[in-house]
């Protein structure tokens, strides 16, 4: 875990007698290196992963969190002001304190910056195939509607999937694709079997079929 800095591991080695323990179903599926996909489920898939995961993993997190300005403006405008509606002056303050901690956690995770919908997404790639050469592995939540936790995941971005195109250009290997799912109530993340392209088929195909495969095993079928 030789990337995670010292704020990181302060915090998680703080937090973990504090929050409930979960269990890991299938370790022996946690394949190095890989990419693993969890809900965000609100902000408990994030949160659950970084706890409890026994592998290091290289998050990806909108690039906004790693600047303290740029964190705290989309605290305020954003997640605060749009989605929970507050008021300007709570919005502004509460942002303000968070975007301290939050931005110097994200480097202290090190965490890899996704610039959705810039050409500055080829960074995300080039950083992401770098780490994975290294046998460090991802976490990546692709799921669409990030606030939601029903039971079922609806819409999957598709774009995370070109991690393989990259990663195959650099080694000549396909990275496997491991979904996490967490189970709330039985207090689980269960590892699924991972899921990889292959070489010998039509790639469009094939990324139609694991998008459904994905979103079947992380609302907990077929895993």
């Amino acid at each position: 875990m030789s990337f995670y800095g010292k704020l990181f591991r302060f915090c998680r080695a703080v937090l973990r007698p504090l929050a409930p323990r979960y269990t890991i179903v299938h370790p022996e599926r946690l394949v190095e290196p890989a990419v693993y996909l969890c809900r965000h489920a609100d902000i408990y898939g994030i949160v659950l992963n970084l706890l409890w995961l026994p592998v290091p993993v290289r998050t990806w997190g909108l690039h906004q969190f790693r600047d303290r300005e740029a964190c705290y403006r989309h605290l305020r405008d954003i997640t605060f002001g749009a989605r929970y509606g507050w008021p300007r002056w709570k919005a502004t303050s509460l942002a303000w304190l968070a975007a301290i901690g939050l931005s110097a956690l994200y480097r202290s995770a090190g965490c890899i910056p996704v610039y959705r919908g810039s050409a500055q997404i080829i960074t995300t790639f080039r950083e992401s195939t770098a780490a994975l050469k290294r046998g460090e592995s991802l976490l990546i939540f692709p799921d669409k509607d990030y606030a939601s936790t029903d039971s079922e995941v609806s819409e999957l971005y598709e774009g995370f999937l070109s991690v393989d195109r990259f990663y195959h250009r650099a080694t000549g290997k396909h990275i496997p694709f491991v979904p996490l799912y967490i189970d709330r109530e039985a207090r689980t993340i269960t590892v699924c079997e991972p899921l990889t392209f292959t070489g010998d088929r039509n790639r469009k195909a094939q990324t139609a079929e694991l998008i459904q495969i994905l979103q079947e095993r992380l609302s907990g079928r077929g895993c």
